[in-house]
């Protein structure tokens, strides 16, 4: 499930779970869609189906349902992006920090607080 750095810019590229117990999540998930997973540290498991990343479940000591999922954009300037969100009237959530092997990642909320993920890959992630 690579990141192939080819979606369209300003699309979903990542769709994140937070869940209490990743062995019973995968369990769920994988039996429902036939998804594939795979380890991502240890406390994340990032699934698709086939070589298509969809996203991942992660685990949230302080799981509240219906706080998930979290929904990623892919973007092509994480800092451009977060400062329009800003002048739009948006407030940062997680500021810009790099995520190994991916790139970067921010985190803004719109008008009503709704979360808004930002990836913007590395250059290695799009060749």
């Amino acid at each position: 499930m690579p990141y192939n750095g080819r979606m369209a810019k300003h699309t979903v590229c990542h769709i994140e779970f937070f869940v209490s117990d990743l062995s019973r999540a995968q369990t769920f998930y994988g039996g429902l869609f036939d998804w594939t997973f795979r380890s991502f540290g240890d406390e994340m498991v990032v699934f698709g189906s086939g070589d298509q990343h969809i996203g991942g479940l992660s685990l949230s000591k302080d799981h509240r349902p219906g706080n998930t999922p979290s929904v990623w954009f892919e973007v092509e300037d994480i800092d451009a992006m977060v400062a329009r969100a800003t002048q739009l009237g948006g407030q940062v959530i997680s500021a810009k920090h790099e995520v190994p092997h991916v790139g970067w990642a921010a985190q803004v909320s719109d008008l009503d607080g709704n979360a808004v993920g930002m990836v913007q890959f590395s250059n290695s992630m799009s060749e």
